[in-house]
């Protein structure tokens, strides 16, 4: 078929409600200004898999309507010179024919449309040990989404926040927490105990510390977000005696580090020995338990929006994978 006829055809079906037989024939009328889409952004991705990421489709559908758009024009579009995939001499002529009549034939943006907006605040180490993996997936799947990930350092019921979906850590209570926005869904999504560690190549079994008292040739590391959690006293008691040898830092990551390589006692969440083995729990050292409990909540208002029913699928998702951690 030759490309100006091709053309002249997703131009007919553009202005027709109802495909003639010969306008299916020719581009099956919408579905074939689709591939024209994607066509034009492989041609400036360069890449199959990062062109169905930016038009947010399964790389299998886009192979199937450039394949199938190939024949339609009778000729190879793309062809690959070592790694690299580039148009042929063909497909860059299609390709300029094409932007010359880009607006007559209505054909997509990628990533060009406006997405809205999702808001979403994670408590740090929540997103560091349990949702960073899920996230990272959803974000090569979606290159076109639109997301604001908010670090929650405070407690919300106490302190206002901005976003569509939250995710913190409570103290361990019988009653859920109550925010002050209109929720649709408030789920306790694990319960955790705290607990001191430290990396295993500091401590041999015979000379970890076994009391308080023992604990004082140690340096601690502390989160800044972890003073006032009524949950955390008994630690945060324990540091605040201190005169000497303690570091306080405000990231999740930055402390795990210090705990691993810097000889330094830190409190973590317990499933942490689960899936870091350089890292030794100290059980015992504190009389009383450190409990916590991981929540979510929906704001009402945009409970209903797919973009936001998808993010909450993934981290009810992400804990459910986790549960024997918990």
């Amino acid at each position: 078929m030759a490309l100006e006829e091709f053309v002249l055809r997703a131009n007919d079906a553009q202005g027709c409600a109802a495909p003639s037989l010969d306008q299916e024939e020719g581009l099956h009328g919408l579905a074939d200004r689709e591939a024209l889409g994607f066509f034009l952004v492989t041609a400036r991705c360069g890449c199959f898999m990062q062109a169905a990421r930016s038009v947010n489709v399964k790389p299998t559908l886009l192979r199937k309507k450039l394949t199938q758009l190939a024949a339609h024009y009778g000729r190879p579009l793309f062809e690959h010179q070592g790694n690299a995939l580039v148009l042929s001499p063909d497909g860059r002529h299609l390709r300029s024919q094409l932007l010359a009549r880009r607006a007559l034939l209505a054909l997509p943006e990628a990533l060009g449309e406006d997405q809205p907006l999702v808001r979403v605040a994670v408590a740090e180490p929540l997103l560091h040990d349990i949702l960073n993996r899920d996230l990272l997936s959803y974000l090569r799947q979606h290159a076109n989404v639109r997301l604001d990930l908010l670090r929650l350092d405070n407690d919300p019921t106490l302190e206002p926040v901005t976003a569509d979906v939250i995710v913190w850590l409570a103290g361990a209570q019988e009653r859920p927490p109550q925010l002050a926005f209109p929720v649709s869904q408030l789920t306790c999504l694990a319960e955790l105990e705290y607990m001191p560690y430290i990396g295993k190549r500091y401590s041999r079994k015979v000379s970890r510390p076994r009391s308080l008292s023992e604990l004082q040739d140690y340096m601690l590391v502390n989160l800044h977000s972890y003073a006032g959690i009524p949950a955390l006293q008994p630690w945060n008691e324990a540091v605040s005696q201190r005169r000497s040898g303690v570091t306080q830092v405000n990231a999740y990551e930055l402390m795990c580090q210090m705990i691993q390589w810097s000889a330094c006692v830190g409190l973590l969440p317990h499933y942490v020995a689960m899936f870091d083995k350089a890292l030794q729990p100290l059980p015992g050292l504190f009389a009383q338990r450190m409990d916590m409990q991981a929540w979510m909540a929906v704001h009402a208002s945009e409970a209903h929006r797919e973009e936001v029913r998808r993010l909450v699928t993934l981290i009810q998702a992400a804990f459910d994978e986790h549960r024997e951690w918990f």
